[in-house]
C-alpha cells in the first residue's frame, strides 16, 4: 500500500541500525525490520539482513507464499471464491483501554437486533459457529482483533469462562487456520496468557520512543492515568523476558510504530531500541491509515489528495478475498467498517452462514459497484482500496 502521508512520514534509505545497515523488508502495509536479520549481520554471518531475515520468516509461515498467490490471482481475476481466504473477526467491541486519535473506535456503532448500540464481547456461541463453517473451507488466516482490545476477551459456554487464549486454540485445532495473529497496545495484566495458547503472531502497538509522544498516539481511556508509557514498557519487557526464559518460537513477537508526523524524527531510534531487545522477532514501521471515511483530518488535505489519486477508482481487494465479522455475530465487507454501513439485514451469524452471505445479492452488488468505479459510503472516501499484496 502507498503511504498517505507522503508529506509528513519518515522516509528512508538505509538506515544504521546499531552498527547494521539496514534498509528493512516492505509489506503490505509498511516496513519490517527483522531481528533474525539483525542479529546474523551481528555476527558477520551476512551482509544482508533483511535477505536473511525474509527466509527466517519464510520458514515459520510456509504456506504463505502460495496463499498469497492465490489472493493475487482472485484480484487480478476479479473474482471472488467461494469462501474468504482470509478471515478477521472482533472479539471485543468498542472497548478498549486507549483512545488513539487515528482509530476508528471513536466513531464505532453496533446494534443488537432491536437497534440499540452495543459494546462488548462476541458471544463464545457465534465464534464456534463460524470456526466449524471455517473447518469446511480452506481458510488461510485469521486475524482476531478489530475495534476492540482482543486481550479483554470474557465469553462463557456450558462449563465456565474463556478468554482469547481459548479463541486462537480452537481457531488453530478446530477451524485449521495456519496463521492466526491478534494486535494489543498491551497495558493489559493477562499478556502471558499469549505463551499458553497456539497463537503465531502478535502486534504489540507502541507508537512511540517517549512518554510525551505515546500520550499523544496512545491516549489513555481512564483519566490521569499517569505513568501509562512506563507501565506499559514495563509489562512488555516481562512477557518477552518470558518468552525467552520458555525457549518458544511463538508467537512471534512485532514491535509496532506508526509511520506519522509525531514519530517521524523518532523511527531510527524506535527500531534501534527494540531489535535489540530479546524475545522480540521484528520491528514494524505501519503506514498510517488516513481513516478519512470516519475520523476526516488524520491526514492533510494535501497528503489526502496524492493518496486519493493513486487509488483513483480501483476496486477494493477485500471484497474479493478477506472475510470480516462484528462481535455482535454482523457479517461485514470489510473490517474497518466502523458505523457498520457495509452490512445487511440478512447477515449475521444468527440467521445465515458466512458462505451464503459472501455469495450473495449484497455482496455481490458491492462488488459490481466497485468493478463500474461506483464507490458507495463508506468506500467512496476510503484511501486504503489499493492492493497490498
Amino acid at each position: 500500500m502507498q503511504l498517505v502521508n507522503p508529506v509528513t512520514s519518515f522516509k528512508w534509505d538505509i538506515l544504521d541500525i546499531n552498527g547494521v545497515p539496514f534498509r528493512g523488508l516492505q509489506e503490505k502495509q509498511g516496513w519490517s525490520f527483522s531481528r533474525a536479520g539483525y542479529l546474523a549481520a551481528k555476527a558477520g554471518k551476512t551482509t544482508d539482513p533483511d535477505a536473511w531475515g525474509q527466509r527466517a520468516r519464510a520458514e515459520l509461515r510456509p504456506a504463505s507464499k502460495y496463499a498469497m498467490s492465490l489472493a493475487r490471482m482472485d484480484y487480478e481475476l476479479k473474482s471472488a471464491p467461494a469462501f474468504p481466504r482470509y478471515m478477521i473477526i472482533e472479539p471485543v467491541g468498542g472497548v478498549c483501554g486507549r483512545k488513539c486519535p487515528f482509530c476508528s473506535i471513536n466513531v464505532i456503532d453496533r446494534r443488537d437486533a432491536s437497534g440499540k448500540p452495543v459494546k462488548g464481547n462476541m458471544k463464545w456461541a457465534h465464534f464456534m459457529k463460524l470456526m466449524e463453517e471455517c473447518s469446511r473451507h480452506n481458510v488461510y488466516g485469521l486475524s482476531a482483533y478489530m475495534l476492540g482490545e482482543p486481550m479483554y476477551y470474557i465469553g462463557r459456554h456450558e462449563f465456565g469462562t474463556v478468554d482469547i487464549a481459548d479463541m486462537v486454540n480452537v481457531a488453530k485445532m478446530v477451524a485449521g487456520f495456519q496463521v492466526v495473529n491478534l494486535s494489543t497496545f498491551a497495558d493489559v495484566p493477562n499478556l502471558s496468557r499469549l505463551l499458553e495458547c497456539m497463537l503465531d503472531d502478535i502486534i504489540i502497538s507502541i507508537d512511540g520512543i517517549d512518554a510525551t509522544v505515546y500520550a499523544e498516539n496512545r491516549p489513555s481511556t481512564k483519566a490521569n492515568d499517569v505513568g501509562a508509557f512506563e507501565r506499559t514498557l514495563e509489562r512488555v519487557h516481562r512477557f518477552l523476558e518470558m518468552k525467552v526464559q520458555l525457549g518458544s518460537r511463538t508467537p512471534h513477537v512485532i514491535l509496532q510504530c506508526i509511520n506519522k508526523s509525531n514519530t517521524a524524527n523518532s523511527i531510527a531510534d524506535f527500531v534501534r531500541y527494540w531489535i535489540d531487545v530479546d524475545g522480540v522477532d521484528s520491528v514494524f514501521i505501519k503506514n498510517l491509515d488516513s481513516m478519512r471515511s470516519w475520523i476526516p483530518g488524520v491526514v492533510s488535505e494535501e497528503e489526502d489528495a496524492i493518496k486519493a489519486a493513486q487509488v483513483g477508482s480501483m476496486a477494493c481487494q477485500h471484497i474479493f478475498g478477506i472475510g470480516a465479522v462484528f462481535f455482535n455475530g454482523v457479517f461485514s465487507a470489510c473490517c474497518h467498517d466502523a458505523r457498520s454501513e457495509l452490512t445487511s439485514s440478512y447477515g449475521n451469524i444468527e440467521t445465515s452462514s458466512f458462505e451464503s452471505w459472501w455469495n450473495g445479492p449484497f455482496m455481490n452488488e458491492l462488488r459490481r459497484e466497485h468493478l463500474s468505479g461506483e464507490f458507495r459510503v463508506p468506500c467512496r472516501d476510503c484511501r486504503e482500496r489499493d492492493v497490498w499484496t
